[in-house]
C-alpha cells in the first residue's frame, strides 16, 4: 500500500475540500429566480456563457424537467436557459392571475432580463410554441430564431357559426377541467396527444406527472390559450424550425399555413411518435435541432 507523507495528506485534503466547495456553488448556482413583478419566477443557467443563448419554454401543466435529454447535450456549446413558467414547477403560483401567453411571454422577458440574454433562440413544446410567438409580438426584433416543437396553435374560424362552434368546445373542455372529475378529464385529454404511438410507460409518466401541476394554473392557461382574439393573422421575419409528429388532428395545409406565419422555415415531420418528441426521440431531434443551429448566420 502507498503511503503518503504527512504533507502529501494535507494536500490532498485541501484540494478535495475546494471540490467540494466548487460542486455545491455549482449546484447552488444552478437555480436562479427572476422577478416578475411580484412573482419569482425560477430557471436554470447553464452551459457556456458567451456562447449562442438557448431558451427552453416548456408546454402545458409542465416544467423544465421535460428538457432533460435537450440542455445537457446543447449545454456543451451553448448557453441554456431553461425555465418553469409562473404556475408551474418551481415557480410561484399566483391564484389570482390570468394565466395569457402575454403573461408568459413577460416571465420569460424577465427571466431574460435578469440573465442578462439578448438575442436568443426560443425552444417552445406545444402551449410553449404559443408563448414564443407572443414573445414575437410582445418583444418585437429581440429572437434570433424560433423551434416549434409539435407546437399548438389556432385558426381563427372563417365563419360565424364556426366561431361560436369552436367558442362552445373550448368552454366546455375548459368546464370539464374544472369540474369534479378533473383527474380523468385530464387523463383523456392527454390520451388524445399521444396518437396512438407514445410508449406505455413513457404515457404513464407523463400523465402522473402533469396531473400534479397546480389545477388553477393548469384550467386558466388553458381557458386563456384558447381565446380566439390572440391568434389573428402575423407574418414574422424570424427563421424558425418545426418539428411536427403525424396526426389526424394536422390540417392538410398545416406547413404550408405554418409558412405564411414564419416565412423562413423549415419543417419536418415524423410518423412515428406522439406529442412529447422531446422524450419520446430526443437523440433525433437533438440532431435535427443542431443541424439547424449551426446553419443558422452567426
Amino acid at each position: 500500500m502507498l503511503k503518503l507523507k504527512t504533507s502529501h495528506k494535507i494536500i490532498l485534503l485541501v484540494a478535495l475540500f475546494f471540490v467540494l466547495a466548487a460542486c455545491t456553488d455549482a449546484a447552488k448556482e444552478r437555480w436562479h429566480s427572476a422577478s416578475f413583478g411580484d412573482i419569482n419566477v425560477s430557471y436554470i443557467d447553464t452551459g457556456k456563457k458567451d456562447a449562442q443563448a438557448l431558451v427552453f419554454i416548456h408546454g402545458w401543466s409542465s416544467d423544465t424537467s421535460v428538457w432533460r435529454f435537450q440542455t445537457p447535450e446543447f449545454a456543451k456549446d451553448y448557453r441554456i436557459i431553461v425555465l418553469d413558467l409562473p404556475g408551474f414547477g418551481r415557480s410561484d403560483k399566483p391564484q389570482d392571475a390570468a394565466y395569457t401567453m402575454s403573461f408568459f411571454a413577460g416571465a420569460v422577458q424577465a427571466v431574460l432580463t435578469d440573465a442578462g440574454v439578448q438575442n436568443p433562440v426560443l425552444i417552445g413544446h406545444s402551449m410553449g410554441y404559443a408563448v414564443s410567438r407572443q414573445f414575437l409580438l410582445d418583444y418585437p426584433d429581440t429572437v434570433k430564431a424560433v423551434i416549434n416543437v409539435d407546437g399548438a396553435y389556432f385558426r381563427i374560424p372563417p365563419t360565424r357559426k364556426e366561431k361560436e362552434a369552436f367558442e362552445g368546445m373550448a368552454a366546455a373542455m375548459v368546464a370539464a377541467h374544472e369540474g369534479p372529475n378533473r383527474e380523468e378529464v385530464v387523463r383523456g385529454f392527454l390520451e388524445t396527444t399521444f396518437y396512438g404511438k407514445t410508449a406505455p410507460e413513457l404515457q404513464k409518466e407523463i400523465i402522473a406527472f402533469v396531473l400534479t401541476a397546480d389545477p388553477y394554473a393548469a384550467t386558466s392557461s388553458l381557458r386563456e390559450f384558447f381565446r380566439l382574439e390572440q391568434w389573428q393573422e402575423h407574418s414574422f421575419d424570424v427563421p424558425m424550425l418545426a418539428v411536427y409528429a403525424t396526426n389526424e388532428n394536422l390540417p392538410p395545409d398545416h406547413a404550408d399555413y405554418l409558412r405564411t406565419v414564419f416565412p423562413d422555415l423549415t419543417y419536418v415531420e415524423w410518423d412515428d411518435l406522439g406529442h412529447h418528441i422531446m422524450l419520446e426521440a430526443p437523440e433525433r431531434l437533438n440532431a435535427v435541432m443542431r443541424n439547424y443551429l449551426e446553419a443558422l448566420p452567426r
